[in-house]
């Protein structure tokens, strides 16, 4: 008959729950850790791709403007030539601003709707709808250190183009489905493809109300179609209407805190800008962003055009799209610059 078996004692069953613990808990940690990591791997997928996207969006833009010949340019130029000497010959009290009738107001009225039917087909310019709000950015500098707060104004740029530039994705589809199931109509702006296939249409951010960790404000990046007619694009900007809301917008990225148009022109980068024709035409166009995750990008992109006229413009009078010597003037028409980690 063998002995009895003593027990396990309280002291290694004691020792075998911590072990056992320390066990789980550490696994559990792990677990986590790798969810986390899933998660950023997962934000920073989203980024990158979005980030390509609006590069490429960008990029057939820049390479697709649509502008005034340089005939119908100088006649613009001379128009608004006119309308600016009346005016200031109103402001002085000369007798073109003294007489009231004989037609003088008339042709004083004529001669600013003439100037200002010739609609920019390239406008960047400080967005009026978000005036009084700044994007703030720190670069990185290193593996964790930050450099100086930077901050710019929020731009608009409204461009011309020969064709469509982006097509909706299908995040664009739900949020037109989502808006429908609310009873919300979108807005419509005017604006539509035409038979040259001419389109008109801005590059927008758009303040989402929420920062990030670091505390800077969140915004979205969009392309937003234009009115045809300016006095209704100009009405609708007036009631600054939420870009979501627009028929036809579509949403480049949703997570940016930092972002800067220029064009270089004349030995100099400028943060305003504006065409009419192919006289006006800058070298180069540059984006540069920086996203909720701290990652910057800047693009160069040189520019290419068709001569044509203007999107929606009015049926009577127009004539078959003209291009520049029998096609397209390209200089490069591609992006030149790549985006950099800092």
């Amino acid at each position: 008959m063998s002995p009895a078996r003593s027990a396990f004692t309280l002291i290694e069953l004691t020792m075998a729950m911590v072990i056992g613990v320390v066990v789980l808990l550490a696994a559990m940690g792990m677990f986590q850790t790798i969810e986390r990591a899933d998660a950023i791997a997962d934000v920073r997928a989203a980024e990158m791709h979005q980030l390509q996207r609006t590069q490429a969006v960008v990029s057939r833009a820049m390479g697709s403007l649509l502008v005034m010949s340089r005939q119908e340019q100088q006649t613009a130029d001379a128009a608004r030539r006119a309308s600016d000497q009346a005016q200031e010959a109103v402001a002085a009290g000369s007798d073109l601003g003294a007489k009231q009738e004989g037609g003088t107001q008339d042709t004083l009225d004529a001669a600013a709707a003439l100037a200002a039917s010739f609609r920019p087909r390239v406008k960047l310019e400080d967005d009026p709808a978000l005036q009084g709000i700044r994007m703030t950015r720190q670069v990185r500098i290193g593996d964790t250190a930050l450099g100086p707060p930077e901050d710019t104004i929020p731009q608009r740029l409204e461009l011309a183009l020969s064709a469509p530039c982006v097509i909706p994705s299908y995040a664009d589809i739900e949020r037109r489905y989502l808006i429908a199931e609310l009873g919300l109509v979108p807005v419509e702006v005017g604006s539509s493809v035409d038979e040259e296939g001419a389109v008109r249409g801005a590059f927008v951010f758009r303040d989402e109300r929420r920062v990030n960790n670091l505390g800077q404000r969140i915004f979205s990046f969009w392309w937003l179609p234009v009115s045809g007619d300016e006095d209704d694009a100009l009405a609708i900007e007036a009631e600054r209407i939420d870009p979501a809301m627009i028929d036809g917008a579509v949403q480049l990225m949703d997570e940016v805190v930092w972002g800067r148009w220029r064009f270089f022109k004349k030995g100099e980068w400028r943060n305003t800008f504006e065409v009419l024709g192919e006289l006006d035409l800058a070298a180069y166009g540059e984006l540069e962003l920086t996203t909720a995750q701290n990652h910057t990008v800047a693009w160069l992109f040189e520019l290419a055009w068709t001569i044509g006229i203007d999107p929606d413009a009015p049926a009577e009078g127009e004539e078959e799209t003209e291009t520049d010597e029998g096609g397209t003037t390209d200089l490069g028409g591609g992006p030149a610059g790549q985006g950099t980690a800092n």
